[in-house]
Protein backbone atom coordinates (compact mmCIF):
# COMPACT_ATOMS: atom_id res chain seq x y z
CA UNK A 1 0.00 0.00 0.00
CA UNK A 2 2.86 2.39 0.80
CA UNK A 3 4.51 1.76 -2.58
CA UNK A 4 1.24 2.19 -4.45
CA UNK A 5 0.54 5.47 -2.62
CA UNK A 6 4.00 6.76 -3.58
CA UNK A 7 3.51 5.83 -7.24
CA UNK A 8 0.06 7.40 -7.47
CA UNK A 9 0.59 10.72 -5.65
CA UNK A 10 4.30 10.96 -4.87
CA UNK A 11 5.29 12.68 -1.64
CA UNK A 12 1.77 13.92 -0.96
CA UNK A 13 0.41 10.38 -1.23
CA UNK A 14 3.06 9.12 1.20
CA UNK A 15 2.15 11.80 3.74
CA UNK A 16 -1.55 10.93 3.49
CA UNK A 17 -0.77 7.23 3.83
CA UNK A 18 1.50 7.91 6.84
CA UNK A 19 -1.22 9.94 8.55
CA UNK A 20 -3.88 7.27 7.92
CA UNK A 21 -1.59 4.50 9.12
CA UNK A 22 -0.70 6.38 12.31
CA UNK A 23 -4.41 6.80 13.05
CA UNK A 24 -4.94 3.05 12.56
CA UNK A 25 -2.05 2.30 14.92
CA UNK A 26 -3.38 4.76 17.47
CA UNK A 27 -6.84 3.15 17.35
CA UNK A 28 -5.37 -0.33 17.68
CA UNK A 29 -3.24 0.68 20.66
CA UNK A 30 -6.30 2.22 22.32
CA UNK A 31 -8.25 -1.02 21.91
CA UNK A 32 -5.27 -3.02 23.22
CA UNK A 33 -5.06 -0.85 26.34
CA UNK A 34 -8.79 -1.23 27.00
CA UNK A 35 -8.57 -5.00 26.57
CA UNK A 36 -5.59 -5.24 28.89
CA UNK A 37 -7.38 -3.13 31.52
CA UNK A 38 -10.41 -5.42 31.32
CA UNK A 39 -8.21 -8.50 31.70
CA UNK A 40 -6.48 -6.96 34.74
CA UNK A 41 -9.82 -6.23 36.37
CA UNK A 42 -11.08 -9.76 35.78
CA UNK A 43 -7.87 -11.42 36.88
CA UNK A 44 -7.36 -9.50 40.15
CA UNK A 45 -5.66 -12.45 41.81
CA UNK A 46 -2.66 -11.99 39.49
CA UNK A 47 -2.67 -8.18 39.41
CA UNK A 48 1.05 -7.72 40.04
CA UNK A 49 2.18 -10.14 37.39
CA UNK A 50 -0.32 -8.65 34.90
CA UNK A 51 0.95 -5.11 35.60
CA UNK A 52 4.56 -6.14 34.99
CA UNK A 53 3.68 -7.86 31.73
CA UNK A 54 1.61 -4.90 30.56
CA UNK A 55 4.32 -2.37 31.40
CA UNK A 56 6.94 -4.45 29.58
CA UNK A 57 4.80 -4.82 26.45
CA UNK A 58 3.86 -1.10 26.53
CA UNK A 59 7.52 -0.08 26.78
CA UNK A 60 8.54 -2.32 23.92
CA UNK A 61 5.66 -1.09 21.74
CA UNK A 62 6.66 2.56 22.35
CA UNK A 63 10.26 1.83 21.34
CA UNK A 64 9.10 0.35 18.02
CA UNK A 65 8.24 3.16 15.60
CA UNK A 66 6.31 3.03 12.34
CA UNK A 67 9.35 3.48 10.06
CA UNK A 68 12.03 1.60 11.94
CA UNK A 69 13.29 0.20 15.26
CA UNK A 70 14.93 2.65 17.65
CA UNK A 71 16.61 -0.01 19.78
CA UNK A 72 19.30 -2.02 18.01
CA UNK A 73 18.79 -5.05 20.26
CA UNK A 74 16.50 -7.80 18.91
CA UNK A 75 12.87 -7.48 20.07
CA UNK A 76 11.66 -9.78 22.80
CA UNK A 77 9.07 -12.27 21.47
CA UNK A 78 5.68 -11.54 22.99
CA UNK A 79 2.18 -12.95 22.70
CA UNK A 80 -0.07 -11.39 20.04
CA UNK A 81 -2.84 -9.35 21.76
CA UNK A 82 -6.24 -11.00 21.79
CA UNK A 83 -7.94 -8.17 19.89
CA UNK A 84 -5.33 -8.26 17.14
CA UNK A 85 -5.88 -11.98 16.62
CA UNK A 86 -9.64 -11.44 16.64
CA UNK A 87 -9.46 -8.66 14.04
CA UNK A 88 -7.12 -10.72 11.89
CA UNK A 89 -9.42 -13.77 11.91
CA UNK A 90 -12.46 -11.59 11.23
CA UNK A 91 -10.71 -9.96 8.27
CA UNK A 92 -9.74 -13.37 6.87
CA UNK A 93 -13.35 -14.57 7.21
CA UNK A 94 -14.70 -11.52 5.34
CA UNK A 95 -12.07 -11.93 2.62
CA UNK A 96 -13.13 -15.53 1.99
CA UNK A 97 -16.80 -14.60 1.76
CA UNK A 98 -16.07 -11.71 -0.58
CA UNK A 99 -13.90 -13.91 -2.77
CA UNK A 100 -16.77 -16.41 -3.19
CA UNK A 101 -19.32 -13.68 -3.95
CA UNK A 102 -16.87 -12.03 -6.34
CA UNK A 103 -16.60 -15.32 -8.24
CA UNK A 104 -20.40 -15.54 -8.26
CA UNK A 105 -20.68 -12.03 -9.75
CA UNK A 106 -17.90 -12.57 -12.31
CA UNK A 107 -19.39 -15.82 -13.60
CA UNK A 108 -22.87 -14.22 -13.57
CA UNK A 109 -21.66 -11.50 -15.94
CA UNK A 110 -20.17 -14.11 -18.24
CA UNK A 111 -23.40 -16.11 -18.12
CA UNK A 112 -25.48 -13.06 -19.13
CA UNK A 113 -23.07 -12.40 -22.01
CA UNK A 114 -23.51 -16.01 -23.19
CA UNK A 115 -27.31 -15.73 -23.17
CA UNK A 116 -27.13 -12.49 -25.14
CA UNK A 117 -24.73 -14.12 -27.58
CA UNK A 118 -27.19 -16.93 -28.31
CA UNK A 119 -30.13 -14.58 -28.86
CA UNK A 120 -28.14 -12.09 -30.94
CA UNK A 121 -26.48 -14.59 -33.29
CA UNK A 122 -28.70 -17.69 -33.43
CA UNK A 123 -32.25 -16.36 -33.14
CA UNK A 124 -32.05 -14.58 -36.56
CA UNK A 125 -31.10 -17.92 -38.12
CA UNK A 126 -34.66 -19.14 -37.47
CA UNK A 127 -35.94 -16.46 -39.92
CA UNK A 128 -33.79 -17.50 -42.86
CA UNK A 129 -35.45 -18.61 -46.07
CA UNK A 130 -33.30 -21.75 -46.31
CA UNK A 131 -34.29 -22.96 -42.80
CA UNK A 132 -34.99 -26.72 -42.96
CA UNK A 133 -38.68 -27.56 -43.02
CA UNK A 134 -38.44 -29.62 -39.82
CA UNK A 135 -37.12 -26.57 -37.92
CA UNK A 136 -39.75 -24.10 -39.06
CA UNK A 137 -41.86 -22.78 -36.19
CA UNK A 138 -39.72 -24.66 -33.67
CA UNK A 139 -37.82 -21.78 -32.08
CA UNK A 140 -39.51 -22.30 -28.70
CA UNK A 141 -38.62 -26.00 -28.85
CA UNK A 142 -34.95 -25.40 -29.65
CA UNK A 143 -34.33 -22.46 -27.30
CA UNK A 144 -37.01 -23.01 -24.65
CA UNK A 145 -37.61 -19.98 -22.41
CA UNK A 146 -34.12 -18.55 -22.95
CA UNK A 147 -35.40 -15.00 -23.51
CA UNK A 148 -37.17 -14.97 -20.13
CA UNK A 149 -34.00 -16.23 -18.43
CA UNK A 150 -31.99 -13.41 -20.01
CA UNK A 151 -34.52 -10.78 -18.94
CA UNK A 152 -34.48 -12.03 -15.35
CA UNK A 153 -30.69 -12.23 -15.01
CA UNK A 154 -29.78 -9.05 -16.89
CA UNK A 155 -32.44 -6.77 -15.41
CA UNK A 156 -32.66 -8.09 -11.83
CA UNK A 157 -30.43 -10.87 -10.57
CA UNK A 158 -27.05 -9.62 -11.80
CA UNK A 159 -27.61 -6.18 -10.26
CA UNK A 160 -28.70 -7.71 -6.96
CA UNK A 161 -25.59 -9.90 -6.80
CA UNK A 162 -23.33 -6.94 -7.61
CA UNK A 163 -24.86 -5.07 -4.67
CA UNK A 164 -23.82 -7.95 -2.36
CA UNK A 165 -20.08 -7.62 -2.91
CA UNK A 166 -19.55 -5.56 0.26
CA UNK A 167 -22.15 -7.61 2.15
CA UNK A 168 -21.58 -11.25 1.08
CA UNK A 169 -24.13 -12.75 3.47
CA UNK A 170 -26.93 -10.93 1.64
CA UNK A 171 -26.35 -13.15 -1.42
CA UNK A 172 -28.67 -16.02 -0.37
CA UNK A 173 -31.54 -13.55 0.02
CA UNK A 174 -31.19 -12.69 -3.68
CA UNK A 175 -32.04 -16.32 -4.44
CA UNK A 176 -34.88 -16.56 -1.93
CA UNK A 177 -36.43 -13.34 -3.21
CA UNK A 178 -37.13 -15.02 -6.58
CA UNK A 179 -37.76 -18.57 -5.41
CA UNK A 180 -41.34 -18.98 -6.65
CA UNK A 181 -41.37 -17.51 -10.14
CA UNK A 182 -38.08 -16.64 -11.81
CA UNK A 183 -36.06 -19.65 -10.65
CA UNK A 184 -39.00 -21.84 -11.58
CA UNK A 185 -38.06 -21.00 -15.19
CA UNK A 186 -35.12 -23.39 -14.86
CA UNK A 187 -37.33 -26.40 -14.18
CA UNK A 188 -39.31 -25.61 -17.34
CA UNK A 189 -36.08 -25.16 -19.30
CA UNK A 190 -34.78 -28.54 -18.06
CA UNK A 191 -38.08 -30.18 -18.96
CA UNK A 192 -37.83 -28.89 -22.54
CA UNK A 193 -34.12 -29.74 -22.94
CA UNK A 194 -34.54 -33.36 -24.18
CA UNK A 195 -36.89 -32.19 -26.96
CA UNK A 196 -34.40 -29.49 -27.94
CA UNK A 197 -31.50 -31.97 -28.00
CA UNK A 198 -33.46 -34.45 -30.12
CA UNK A 199 -34.49 -31.78 -32.65
CA UNK A 200 -30.94 -30.45 -32.99
CA UNK A 201 -29.48 -33.94 -33.32
CA UNK A 202 -31.92 -34.95 -36.06
CA UNK A 203 -32.20 -31.73 -38.09
CA UNK A 204 -30.26 -28.79 -36.67
CA UNK A 205 -26.57 -29.55 -36.21
CA UNK A 206 -25.61 -29.20 -39.88
CA UNK A 207 -27.66 -26.03 -40.32
CA UNK A 208 -26.32 -24.19 -37.24
CA UNK A 209 -22.78 -25.45 -37.92
CA UNK A 210 -22.48 -22.92 -40.75
CA UNK A 211 -23.20 -20.05 -38.36
CA UNK A 212 -20.65 -21.39 -35.88
CA UNK A 213 -17.95 -21.42 -38.59
CA UNK A 214 -18.97 -17.94 -39.70
CA UNK A 215 -18.51 -16.68 -36.11
CA UNK A 216 -15.24 -18.55 -35.70
CA UNK A 217 -16.52 -20.03 -32.45
CA UNK A 218 -15.11 -23.21 -30.93
CA UNK A 219 -18.41 -23.95 -29.15
CA UNK A 220 -21.48 -25.16 -31.02
CA UNK A 221 -25.08 -24.21 -30.26
CA UNK A 222 -25.70 -27.34 -28.15
CA UNK A 223 -22.87 -26.33 -25.80
CA UNK A 224 -24.35 -22.87 -25.35
CA UNK A 225 -27.81 -24.30 -24.67
CA UNK A 226 -26.31 -26.37 -21.86
CA UNK A 227 -25.17 -23.24 -19.96
CA UNK A 228 -28.43 -22.67 -17.99
CA UNK A 229 -28.17 -26.20 -16.55
CA UNK A 230 -24.51 -25.67 -15.73
CA UNK A 231 -25.29 -22.31 -14.16
CA UNK A 232 -27.68 -23.81 -11.63
CA UNK A 233 -25.04 -26.39 -10.69
CA UNK A 234 -22.54 -23.54 -10.21
CA UNK A 235 -24.99 -21.71 -7.93
CA UNK A 236 -25.34 -24.82 -5.77
CA UNK A 237 -21.54 -25.16 -5.52
CA UNK A 238 -20.93 -21.50 -4.59
CA UNK A 239 -23.74 -21.45 -2.02
CA UNK A 240 -22.31 -24.61 -0.45
CA UNK A 241 -18.90 -22.88 -0.23
CA UNK A 242 -20.51 -19.93 1.56
CA UNK A 243 -22.28 -22.31 3.94
CA UNK A 244 -18.97 -23.95 4.88
CA UNK A 245 -17.47 -20.59 5.84
CA UNK A 246 -20.41 -19.43 7.98
CA UNK A 247 -20.28 -20.61 11.58
CA UNK A 248 -23.09 -22.29 13.49
CA UNK A 249 -23.34 -19.21 15.73
CA UNK A 250 -24.65 -17.18 12.77
CA UNK A 251 -27.94 -19.02 12.81
CA UNK A 252 -30.03 -16.68 10.66
CA UNK A 253 -27.41 -16.41 7.90
CA UNK A 254 -26.81 -20.17 7.97
CA UNK A 255 -30.54 -20.88 7.64
CA UNK A 256 -30.84 -18.51 4.66
CA UNK A 257 -27.87 -20.16 2.94
CA UNK A 258 -29.28 -23.65 3.48
CA UNK A 259 -32.69 -22.59 2.18
CA UNK A 260 -31.15 -21.03 -0.93
CA UNK A 261 -29.02 -24.14 -1.57
CA UNK A 262 -32.03 -26.44 -1.18
CA UNK A 263 -34.05 -24.28 -3.56
CA UNK A 264 -31.37 -24.46 -6.26
CA UNK A 265 -31.00 -28.22 -5.87
CA UNK A 266 -34.78 -28.63 -6.03
CA UNK A 267 -34.95 -26.71 -9.33
CA UNK A 268 -32.11 -28.84 -10.71
CA UNK A 269 -34.03 -32.06 -10.21
CA UNK A 270 -37.53 -30.63 -10.71
CA UNK A 271 -37.14 -30.55 -14.49
CA UNK A 272 -36.56 -34.31 -14.48
CA UNK A 273 -39.52 -34.71 -12.13
CA UNK A 274 -41.79 -32.86 -14.58
CA UNK A 275 -40.53 -35.05 -17.43
CA UNK A 276 -41.29 -38.18 -15.43
CA UNK A 277 -44.77 -36.87 -14.59
CA UNK A 278 -45.48 -36.45 -18.33
CA UNK A 279 -44.56 -40.13 -18.79
CA UNK A 280 -47.37 -41.41 -16.50
CA UNK A 281 -49.85 -43.48 -18.53
CA UNK A 282 -53.41 -44.77 -17.89
CA UNK A 283 -53.91 -42.36 -15.00
CA UNK A 284 -57.50 -41.44 -14.13
CA UNK A 285 -56.47 -38.67 -11.67
CA UNK A 286 -56.07 -35.02 -12.68
CA UNK A 287 -52.47 -34.50 -11.57
CA UNK A 288 -52.63 -30.74 -12.11
CA UNK A 289 -54.98 -30.50 -9.13
CA UNK A 290 -52.71 -32.36 -6.68
CA UNK A 291 -50.35 -29.53 -5.78
CA UNK A 292 -46.67 -29.31 -6.58
CA UNK A 293 -44.72 -32.46 -7.45
CA UNK A 294 -42.17 -32.77 -4.64
CA UNK A 295 -40.27 -35.98 -5.45
CA UNK A 296 -40.31 -39.05 -7.67
CA UNK A 297 -38.18 -42.15 -7.25
CA UNK A 298 -38.14 -45.93 -7.60
CA UNK A 299 -38.63 -48.20 -4.58
CA UNK A 300 -38.86 -51.84 -3.67
CA UNK A 301 -42.32 -52.13 -2.08
CA UNK A 302 -43.77 -54.78 0.23
CA UNK A 303 -47.50 -55.04 0.79
CA UNK A 304 -48.03 -57.99 3.10
CA UNK A 305 -46.02 -60.81 1.55
CA UNK A 306 -46.09 -59.32 -1.92
CA UNK A 307 -42.92 -57.65 -3.22
CA UNK A 308 -42.66 -55.47 -6.35
CA UNK A 309 -40.88 -52.52 -7.95
CA UNK A 310 -42.81 -49.28 -8.03
CA UNK A 311 -42.04 -45.76 -9.20
CA UNK A 312 -43.65 -43.42 -6.66
CA UNK A 313 -44.58 -39.77 -7.14
CA UNK A 314 -45.07 -37.52 -4.12
CA UNK A 315 -47.34 -34.51 -4.68
CA UNK A 316 -48.48 -32.08 -2.00
CA UNK A 317 -51.92 -33.74 -1.95
CA UNK A 318 -51.33 -37.17 -3.52
CA UNK A 319 -49.07 -40.21 -3.30
CA UNK A 320 -49.07 -42.07 -6.63
CA UNK A 321 -47.81 -45.61 -7.26
CA UNK A 322 -46.82 -46.62 -10.81
CA UNK A 323 -45.09 -49.50 -12.56
CA UNK A 324 -42.00 -48.58 -14.64
CA UNK A 325 -41.98 -49.93 -18.19
CA UNK A 326 -39.34 -49.73 -20.90
CA UNK A 327 -40.45 -48.54 -24.33
CA UNK A 328 -38.80 -48.61 -27.72
CA UNK A 329 -36.01 -46.09 -28.00
CA UNK A 330 -34.97 -46.56 -24.38
CA UNK A 331 -37.66 -44.24 -22.99
CA UNK A 332 -39.35 -45.02 -19.67
CA UNK A 333 -43.08 -44.73 -19.09
CA UNK A 334 -44.93 -45.31 -15.84
CA UNK A 335 -48.16 -47.29 -15.78
CA UNK A 336 -50.53 -45.95 -13.15
CA UNK A 337 -51.44 -48.51 -10.46
CA UNK A 338 -53.14 -46.64 -7.60
CA UNK A 339 -52.92 -43.44 -5.56
CA UNK A 340 -53.80 -42.16 -2.10
CA UNK A 341 -54.55 -38.70 -0.75
CA UNK A 342 -51.80 -37.53 1.59
CA UNK A 343 -54.58 -36.49 3.98
CA UNK A 344 -55.12 -40.24 4.56
CA UNK A 345 -51.42 -41.04 4.99
CA UNK A 346 -49.47 -41.99 8.09
CA UNK A 347 -45.68 -42.34 8.20
CA UNK A 348 -43.30 -44.52 10.21
CA UNK A 349 -39.86 -43.10 9.54
CA UNK A 350 -37.86 -46.26 10.20
CA UNK A 351 -38.63 -49.93 9.62
CA UNK A 352 -36.24 -52.85 9.81
CA UNK A 353 -32.54 -52.80 10.62
CA UNK A 354 -30.94 -51.81 7.30
CA UNK A 355 -31.79 -48.08 7.64
CA UNK A 356 -33.29 -47.97 4.12
CA UNK A 357 -36.94 -48.78 4.86
CA UNK A 358 -39.91 -46.78 6.04
CA UNK A 359 -43.65 -47.40 6.24
CA UNK A 360 -46.57 -45.66 4.59
CA UNK A 361 -49.98 -46.59 5.97
CA UNK A 362 -53.49 -45.48 5.08
CA UNK A 363 -56.05 -45.04 7.83
CA UNK A 364 -59.14 -44.29 5.76
CA UNK A 365 -58.70 -46.49 2.72
CA UNK A 366 -60.61 -49.57 3.87
CA UNK A 367 -61.87 -51.06 7.09
CA UNK A 368 -58.62 -52.99 7.23
CA UNK A 369 -55.52 -50.89 7.68
CA UNK A 370 -53.09 -51.03 4.72
CA UNK A 371 -49.36 -50.74 5.23
CA UNK A 372 -46.68 -50.44 2.54
CA UNK A 373 -43.02 -50.91 3.39
CA UNK A 374 -40.79 -48.92 1.04
CA UNK A 375 -37.07 -49.60 0.61
CA UNK A 376 -35.04 -46.75 -0.88
CA UNK A 377 -31.87 -47.13 -2.94
CA UNK A 378 -29.78 -45.14 -0.43
CA UNK A 379 -29.94 -43.71 3.07
CA UNK A 380 -29.92 -40.15 1.66
CA UNK A 381 -32.94 -40.92 -0.53
CA UNK A 382 -34.81 -42.46 2.40
CA UNK A 383 -34.07 -39.48 4.65
CA UNK A 384 -35.17 -37.00 1.95
CA UNK A 385 -38.46 -38.83 1.37
CA UNK A 386 -39.36 -39.21 5.04
CA UNK A 387 -38.48 -35.54 5.69
CA UNK A 388 -40.74 -34.37 2.84
CA UNK A 389 -43.65 -36.64 3.81
CA UNK A 390 -43.37 -35.55 7.46
CA UNK A 391 -43.32 -31.88 6.41
CA UNK A 392 -46.49 -32.37 4.33
CA UNK A 393 -48.27 -34.12 7.20
CA UNK A 394 -47.35 -31.44 9.72
CA UNK A 395 -48.46 -28.64 7.41
CA UNK A 396 -51.78 -30.42 6.81
CA UNK A 397 -52.23 -30.94 10.54
CA UNK A 398 -51.64 -27.24 11.21
CA UNK A 399 -54.08 -26.33 8.44
CA UNK A 400 -56.70 -28.73 9.81
CA UNK A 401 -56.31 -27.29 13.30
CA UNK A 402 -56.89 -23.80 11.95
CA UNK A 403 -59.99 -24.96 10.06
CA UNK A 404 -61.37 -26.62 13.21
CA UNK A 405 -60.92 -23.40 15.16
CA UNK A 406 -62.78 -21.48 12.45
CA UNK A 407 -65.54 -24.09 12.56
CA UNK A 408 -65.87 -23.72 16.30
CA UNK A 409 -66.03 -19.93 16.05
CA UNK A 410 -68.71 -20.14 13.37
CA UNK A 411 -70.69 -22.45 15.69
CA UNK A 412 -70.48 -19.87 18.49
CA UNK A 413 -67.93 -21.94 20.42
CA UNK A 414 -64.82 -20.29 21.84
CA UNK A 415 -62.16 -21.01 24.39
CA UNK A 416 -64.51 -19.97 27.25
CA UNK A 417 -68.00 -21.33 27.95
CA UNK A 418 -70.73 -18.87 26.98
CA UNK A 419 -72.82 -19.47 30.11
CA UNK A 420 -74.36 -16.02 29.94
CA UNK A 421 -76.05 -16.69 26.59
CA UNK A 422 -79.79 -17.00 26.90
CA UNK A 423 -81.99 -18.89 24.42
CA UNK A 424 -83.66 -16.58 21.93
CA UNK A 425 -85.13 -16.52 18.45
CA UNK A 426 -81.90 -14.89 17.23
CA UNK A 427 -79.77 -17.82 18.42
CA UNK A 428 -78.16 -19.78 15.59
CA UNK A 429 -78.80 -23.09 17.33
CA UNK A 430 -81.16 -23.26 20.35
CA UNK A 431 -80.16 -26.86 20.85
CA UNK A 432 -76.52 -25.88 21.29
CA UNK A 433 -77.45 -23.10 23.72
CA UNK A 434 -79.67 -25.39 25.81
CA UNK A 435 -76.88 -27.96 25.85
CA UNK A 436 -74.48 -25.42 27.28
CA UNK A 437 -76.98 -24.18 29.84
CA UNK A 438 -78.02 -27.58 31.12
CA UNK A 439 -75.51 -29.26 33.49
CA UNK A 440 -75.28 -33.03 33.55
CA UNK A 441 -72.93 -34.04 36.32
CA UNK A 442 -69.48 -33.34 34.87
CA UNK A 443 -69.95 -30.55 32.36
CA UNK A 444 -69.00 -31.53 28.77
CA UNK A 445 -69.11 -28.75 26.27
CA UNK A 446 -69.72 -29.18 22.52
CA UNK A 447 -66.14 -28.38 21.58
CA UNK A 448 -64.97 -31.20 23.86
CA UNK A 449 -67.27 -33.60 22.11
CA UNK A 450 -66.11 -32.28 18.75
CA UNK A 451 -62.47 -32.81 19.72
CA UNK A 452 -63.24 -36.38 20.75
CA UNK A 453 -64.87 -37.06 17.39
CA UNK A 454 -62.00 -35.45 15.48
CA UNK A 455 -59.28 -37.34 17.32
CA UNK A 456 -60.96 -40.74 17.35
CA UNK A 457 -58.99 -43.37 15.45
CA UNK A 458 -60.54 -46.59 14.13
CA UNK A 459 -57.05 -48.07 14.02
CA UNK A 460 -55.93 -47.26 17.54
CA UNK A 461 -54.20 -50.59 17.91
CA UNK A 462 -52.09 -49.89 14.85
CA UNK A 463 -51.14 -46.47 16.23
CA UNK A 464 -50.14 -47.90 19.61
CA UNK A 465 -47.79 -50.30 17.86
CA UNK A 466 -46.18 -47.39 16.07
CA UNK A 467 -45.57 -45.10 19.02
CA UNK A 468 -41.91 -44.29 19.72
CA UNK A 469 -41.08 -45.30 16.11
CA UNK A 470 -41.13 -41.85 14.52
CA UNK A 471 -44.80 -42.01 13.55
CA UNK A 472 -46.56 -39.05 11.92
CA UNK A 473 -50.30 -38.88 11.41
CA UNK A 474 -52.10 -36.23 9.44
CA UNK A 475 -54.93 -34.27 10.98
CA UNK A 476 -53.95 -33.91 14.65
CA UNK A 477 -51.61 -31.56 16.45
Amino acid sequence: MKAEAGQLRGERGLRQWSFAWSKCQETENTFDRKMEAALRTRDSAHRRRSDSVVSTSSASSRKSGLWGILDASPPIPQRTPFLRRLLRSSSSFEDKLRHIVEEMVTTEREYVRSLRYIIHHYFPEMERADLPQDLRGKRSVIFGNLEKLLDFHSQFFLRELEACWKHPLRAPHCFLRHVRHQFGLYALYSKNKPKSDALLANHGHAFFRRKQLELGDKMDLSSYLLKPIQRMSKYALLLSDLTKEVGVAQEAELTALQDATNMVKFQLRHGNDLLAMDAIRECDVNLKEQGQLIRQDEFTVWSGRRKCQRHIFLFEDLLLFSKPKKMEGGLDVFIYKHSFKTADVGLTESSGDDGLRFEIWFRRRTAKNQTFVLQAASADSKHAWTADVARILWSQAARNKELRLKEMVSMGVGNKPFLDIQPSDAAISDRAVHYIMKPRGTTRFPWQQLAEIRTSDPFGSALSRRQNQGVHRCGDL
